[in-house]
């Protein structure tokens, strides 16, 4: 295989964007602009993410800035989906989901920072090693939540169709 190839894929699968691809698929096919919407920009998020850590941390050898940009990242990501809530873009009750699901990120980063930076210390370290990886495995989550009414409204369509036929 091409060497560009398995560095996509290396990337994508590093990224969460190869856990959203399913997603991303299905809403598409099924018409569902909303969902869509909302795995497309979380898909876009987990790239940037993953296309920046790498040459963020080489660069940032005082752990400032990345914990700042990480923060900055999560917080523009709850503004956009906040955005598009309000402007009936994506469901409301998804948007609110991933609000309080995506909330804990920024607060997080930024104890990391204040923890490693300012006050030298390594309380943060558990915390942030085992809760950061929660929260992105809950973001995939509430990508996914809108199959189940996809899958519900299938299903009832379905069930008017046999109850109806004579």
């Amino acid at each position: 295989m091409p060497e560009w190839f398995l560095y996509i894929v290396s990337i994508l699968s590093k990224s969460w964007v190869l856990m959203l691809s399913p997603a991303i698929f299905i809403f598409f096919v099924f018409k569902d602009r909303l969902a869509f919407r909302f795995v497309l920009l979380t898909a876009a998020f987990f790239l940037f993410g993953n296309l920046t850590a790498s040459s963020l941390r080489a660069f940032d050898d005082i752990y400032i800035y990345r914990y700042l940009v990480w923060a900055l990242t999560d917080i523009i990501w709850m503004a956009l989906i906040a955005y598009w809530g309000i402007k009936d873009k994506v469901y409301l009750w998804q948007c609110v989901i991933g609000q309080l699901v995506v909330i804990g990120a920024p607060i997080l980063q930024l104890f990391r920072l204040v923890d490693r930076h300012l006050w030298d210390l390594a309380y943060s370290t558990v915390i942030y090693q085992t809760l950061m990886p929660f929260i992105n495995i809950a973001t995939v989550v509430v990508c996914y939540l809108p199959l189940i009414i996809l899958f519900t409204k299938q299903g009832s369509v379905r069930s008017k169709r046999e109850n109806s036929s004579p």
